[in-house]
């Protein structure tokens, strides 16, 4: 190894690229041109080993010295390497603070990898449900959860307390509600998607205050299991009667401990179909 340091040190300057090494080495460009001198390095063997030794030593050497073995790989790889590829180097563009009338949520979970497809439906990335089945685990208890909704709604953990009832779990501040979800396992479920996006995504610090509910809303209506007891979660219909009217509401409720979880008028859903 010193040999070959020994003998790249020697070679002339103006084969060096300082811009795209050392400490300004881009990582995603590294791995694509790795990458690509495997694949010659391969395809040469199948003809000729010795070849493939000279290929594989230049294509090093290149990338060693100049960063890079394909010509113009830093503007290629900005152009048509996707975000998420990137986002595994830390090379991904954080979008910028948005209004929350202008914050479209459906584009910031697809674009951050929150959401799959699955089939004609969309669903929680296998990676993210864990992660927020995890920190929902951590939240049990009245303790860890004051913390967790104190930190959510930037507020001091002394002032928080909770409200249950039979149809609403509220949260109150002072002995003022400060936010209202249907159970309490329907809270759980938005504090640990919190703290598990803070974790998958650096652009979540920077989506506006009312956007969070509504991004939270949607992972929580993803949701496979129950956050609470991890009991199966069930899509259907009801019929809500209030003093006034009756109005059907598409509710996703836990099989096992009848927590709801997500509720909303069926004729927004319609008007979405």
């Amino acid at each position: 190894m010193a040999t070959t340091e020994r003998s790249l040190a020697g070679l002339p300057a103006r084969l060096r690229r300082p811009e795209y090494t050392g400490e300004n080495r881009c990582l995603p460009c590294t791995a694509v041109n790795l990458v690509i001198a495997a694949g010659l390095t391969g395809a040469t063997a199948l003809v000729s080993p010795p070849a493939a030794l000279a290929v594989a030593g230049v294509s090093l050497a290149s990338i060693y010295l100049r960063g890079y073995l394909v010509p113009g790989t830093p503007e290629l790889t900005k152009r048509y390497l996707p975000e998420r590829v990137l986002a595994w180097f830390g090379k991904a563009e954080v979008a910028p603070p948005v209004a929350d009338a202008d914050f479209d949520t459906v584009a910031f979970l697809d674009r951050t990898g929150v959401v799959v497809e699955r089939g004609d439906d969309v669903a929680l990335h296998p990676d993210f449900a864990a992660a927020l089945a995890d920190a929902a685990f951590d939240l049990n208890g009245e303790a860890p959860a004051r913390a967790a909704a104190a930190d959510l709604l930037a507020v001091d953990p002394e002032r928080v307390d909770f409200a249950p009832g039979a149809t609403a779990w509220r949260v109150t501040l002072d002995g003022s509600t400060l936010g209202r979800w249907e159970s309490r396992a329907a809270f759980v479920a938005d504090l640990a998607a919190h703290e598990a996006l803070g974790e998958w995504t650096d652009e979540w610090g920077l989506v506006p205050g009312g956007a969070r509910g509504r991004t939270l809303s949607a992972i929580r209506a993803c949701l496979d299991t129950c956050p609470v007891c991890e009991g199966d979660i069930q899509l259907g219909t009801q019929l809500v009667t209030s003093c006034c009217r009756e109005y059907e509401v598409v509710a996703a409720t836990c099989a096992d401990c009848d927590a709801r979880l997500f509720e909303t008028d069926a004729r927004s859903v319609a008007a979405v179909e």
